[in-house]
């Protein structure tokens, strides 16, 4: 939805912020962001929304998603025209934001530094905005399972840095009161 991709966006800028990245490409993790998840309107209605897992076909469907929205953007008038750097950054996360940590991502593979670090960041802020957004729980209890979800899978699935760097940027939040916005929390703290 878009509201998780603004969710995840958030926090993909606010991890590149804590590496010190260079300016030019936080920005471009900020674009990258609006557009990361753009393969998916190749995905049937029914394989995104399916309760249980996907048989292999859907999976392949699935998986294709990356390479789509990959050529889509590639192809985009506003992308070509933009500076090198920024098309590569933006095209490199669109591409690599489901590789994993141990290699058994896709669709190549790649295993650690071998994924671009602002396609590992979108990944982690991604998997993030997805479970406190997807949970029924309180905004303070999800936002607690879903940091030691992360930490579970620290190289496994993510950047075990990024991990350790995200969660304490998000305990900090807390403490300043600067928690996410939660869809709906506002009208419920009014």
């Amino acid at each position: 939805s878009g509201h998780h991709a603004g969710l995840a966006t958030e926090y993909a800028v606010q991890l590149a912020n804590r590496q010190d990245l260079p300016y030019d490409t936080i920005a471009a993790i900020w674009v990258a962001g609006h557009v990361y998840d753009l393969g998916k309107i190749s995905v049937p209605e029914n394989v995104l929304t399916k309760d249980g897992p996907l048989s292999a076909a859907e999976m392949l469907v699935m998986k294709n998603h990356v390479s789509t929205g990959h050529d889509l953007l590639r192809d985009w008038d506003v992308l070509r025209i933009s500076p090198r750097w920024m098309s590569q950054v933006v095209l490199g996360v669109v591409r690599h934001h489901h590789e994993r940590w141990d290699g058994g991502g896709y669709p190549h593979g790649l295993r650690e530094k071998g994924t671009p670090l602002p396609a590992r960041i979108m990944t982690v802020a991604d998997a993030y905005a997805a479970m406190i957004m997807d949970t029924p729980y309180r905004a303070a209890r999800a936002e607690e399972l879903a940091l030691h979800e992360l930490e579970r899978n620290a190289g496994e699935q993510f950047d075990p840095y990024l991990v350790r760097s995200f969660v304490s940027m998000v305990r900090v939040n807390q403490l300043r009161g600067r928690g996410p916005r939660i869809p709906g929390a506002e009208a419920h703290a009014a």
